[in-house]
């Protein structure tokens, strides 16, 4: 029983470090994270970090690995669906269509109306922007394959080669498109007059945001390139 006890309690001091990890290395990034402030944070002692991760690198690497994990349960599914959808309807323009519909879509419910990624967006933009050897983890675990697959989607539609510098751009275009709403959101709410995104701003980007990304397949690269 005590050894049940004290697994269970090992458990959730491990998951109160990585979740105020997540919060603190997003907002002040890694270096300016002291250990005193993760372990007051989350309400532990301060030999926790060295006992259960081998210290603050440990931590980090623990957090990333928790982010990659969330972000997996849902795009992981979404992007075997869509892959199945798309080979079931030959690779075709119109499959491609539909796909990237359904793609941009998750996206949206995933980063922008789930409450859950505010926990980990700001250490991923961070991850993205400066990125530390950890990226390895989240880039090999999710951004490459579902990054690749809407790569491959958006090459069909737009009749150009799927592993094409275009179609990676015109992917990353896309999914930009939906980040935009979250890693600049305080323009948009003071635009709106606004603290969050209400349910009829969610139906409009339902609409509008799909709608661009198929619409981004009639974009002539090199004609804007003149």
């Amino acid at each position: 029983m005590n050894k049940i006890s004290d697994k269970t309690k090992g458990d959730k001091t491990k998951q109160n470090l990585i979740d105020a990890g997540m919060e603190l290395f997003g907002e002040h990034g890694f270096t300016a994270t002291g250990t005193r402030m993760i372990v007051q944070k989350a309400g532990v002692n301060i030999s926790a970090i060295q006992y259960y991760f081998g210290g603050k690198e440990g931590l980090y690497r623990a957090v990333i690995e928790h982010i990659a994990e969330r972000i997996g349960s849902h795009i992981n599914p979404l992007a075997e669906e869509i892959k199945v959808e798309f080979e079931k309807g030959g690779k075709s323009r119109e499959a491609a269509a539909v796909c990237i519909e359904k793609a941009v879509r998750g996206l949206l419910n995933m980063m922008i109306k789930s409450r859950e990624a505010r926990k980990w967006a700001l250490i991923v933009m961070r991850e993205q922007a400066i990125p530390t050897p950890a990226f390895d983890i989240l880039y090999d675990s999710v951004m490459a394959k579902a990054h690749g697959l809407l790569s491959r989607i958006i090459a069909a539609g737009a009749c150009i080669e799927p592993d094409s510098d275009e179609a990676c751009l015109r992917a990353h275009a896309v999914i930009g498109s939906v980040l935009g709403f979250l890693s600049a959101k305080e323009t948009v709410f003071r635009r709106l007059g606004t603290a969050e995104y209400t349910k009829e701003h969610f139906r409009i980007l339902d609409v509008l945001l799909p709608a661009m990304a198929v619409s981004s397949f009639n974009a002539e690269a090199d004609g804007a390139a003149k």
